[in-house]
């Protein structure tokens, strides 16, 4: 079996993620978020998306984050990476 660290990163801005050779990632937007989407997948208040990789496999894309223009809403998604050790 794999040895895995967990990485926790807060975004705040509309930008590309690398998915770094992760084995899982994770989008959370809290409840109170300004809207969020993930390639284009609507991120619904306190919902996650969840991806997760084949066992052995390692996912090497690039997320693209886009963030709603909401004046009345604090733009927050947080991402959740489990990555292999080497």
């Amino acid at each position: 079996m794999a040895k895995t660290r967990t990485e926790n990163i807060a975004y705040a801005k509309s930008q590309g993620i690398s998915a770094d050779g992760c084995f899982a990632i994770s989008f959370f937007r809290p409840s109170s978020a300004a809207a969020v989407q993930v390639e284009g997948i609507d991120i619904e208040a306190g919902q996650t998306l969840s991806i997760k990789q084949n066992v052995g496999d390692e996912d090497h894309s690039t997320y693209q984050i886009s963030f709603a223009n909401n004046q009345d809403a604090t733009n927050a998604l947080y991402v959740i990476r489990v990555m292999p050790i080497r």
